[in-house]
C-alpha cells in the first residue's frame, strides 16, 4: 500500500474533523504522535490517505475550502486503523512531495 499526507502550505496538518492537535511536519523527519489511540477516533494517531487517488480527492476538498496544501508520499509506523481510504498511524515520515 501507498500512502500519502496532505499538508497545508506551511507544513502543518489540516485540522479536519476539528481536531485540535495540529502537528507541524519537516520532510524526511519522523513525526509522531504523543499518544496515539488505536481504532476509527478522530484523535489520538495521524491519518495518511491510503493512495494517491484518495490523497488528491482530499487537496481537492481543501482546495475548495480555500486552503492551500501540499502532497507528500509517506512512510508510516505502527497501523492504529485503517479502512479503505485511510489509515490512522503512530507516526509518519514526509519522502517527498508530490506535484501531480
Amino acid at each position: 500500500m501507498d500512502y500519502y499526507k496532505v499538508v497545508t502550505e506551511d507544513m502543518k496538518s489540516l485540522g479536519l474533523r476539528k481536531n485540535p492537535n495540529i502537528l507541524q511536519f519537516e520532510k524526511e523527519k519522523w513525526v509522531y504522535e504523543e499518544n496515539p489511540q488505536p481504532g476509527n477516533q478522530d484523535s489520538g494517531g495521524i491519518w495518511v490517505a491510503n493512495g494517491k487517488g484518495n490523497a488528491h480527492t482530499l487537496k481537492k476538498y481543501m482546495q475548495e475550502k480555500g486552503v492551500a496544501t501540499k502532497l507528500f508520499a509517506v512512510e508510516i509506523g505502527k497501523i492504529l486503523y485503517s479502512n479503505s481510504y485511510r489509515t490512522k498511524t503512530n507516526k509518519v515520515r514526509l519522502l517527498y512531495e508530490v506535484l501531480n
